[in-house]
């Protein structure tokens, strides 16, 4: 029997999910939150944008509206 919430990376990229409540959506939050952090110098627009996107994607995942307009 295999457990489907035990499955390693078989890829070289993947896709962080941020939006809902379960662990995986929140460490995707998390880690979109530090990437936005590490790339600021380099690139302050995209990181400002980033964090936006996680409190936009907090906010629903809460079921509160979003004030964000992209």
């Amino acid at each position: 029997m295999t457990d489907k919430n035990n499955v390693g990376l078989k890829m070289k990229y993947f896709v962080l999910k941020p939006y809902g409540k379960d662990a995986y959506a929140v460490a995707s939050r998390k880690a979109i939150m530090e990437y936005s952090n590490s790339i600021e110098k380099t690139n302050e627009r995209l990181a400002t944008d980033l964090r936006c996107w996680v409190v936009d994607c907090q906010l629903e995942s809460d079921g509160k509206s979003s004030y964000i307009d992209y």
